[in-house]
């Protein structure tokens, strides 16, 4: 009895170890309470040009990228918005909570975030995870996400 509750104890622990919740991140819905999207605003507080707008996702804990493309980031996909689906948060199991750090700059200042002179971040807490047949999470429906501006 106690080898099969070694056993499973150890398995649960390596699944909660390997585990990855899901998250999709788009920002095209009104956040409760405002009366605009949470866009990508750039300095003149109109939504960035999808022409220079870059953004990408990292990892609130460790600062490692969930986006692909790593610090080139991914080009808004219309002016103020982006839409990075099917990212996956390592050690967060599913139904589990998570912060991200969005990371948002205009590409004509710099080639990525650490070069560019016009750029804004904040951070996401992201709860409800998704994974296996549990649908992805979303900006709109389970973060505290409501935009960000460039600096």
């Amino acid at each position: 009895m106690m080898k099969i509750f070694l056993t499973l104890s150890l398995l649960l622990t390596s699944f909660a170890l390997h585990a990855q919740g899901t998250l999709n991140a788009s920002n095209n819905f009104i956040p409760a309470g405002s009366t605009t999207k949470a866009f990508v605003l750039g300095g003149d507080c109109l939504p960035l040009s999808k022409a220079v707008g870059r953004v990408d996702i990292l990892d609130a804990r460790d600062g490692s990228f969930l986006s692909p493309a790593g610090p080139a980031g991914i080009a808004l996909t219309l002016d103020g918005l982006f839409f990075i689906n099917g990212l996956s948060v390592p050690g967060v199991a599913t139904g589990g909570s998570a912060q991200v750090v969005v990371r948002v700059w205009d590409s004509s200042t710099g080639p990525d975030y650490a070069s560019a002179l016009a750029r804004g971040q904040t951070l996401v807490t992201i709860s409800n995870l998704g994974g296996g047949s549990v649908p992805a999470a979303s900006f709109a429906a389970n973060s505290d996400f409501v935009g960000v501006g460039l600096v």
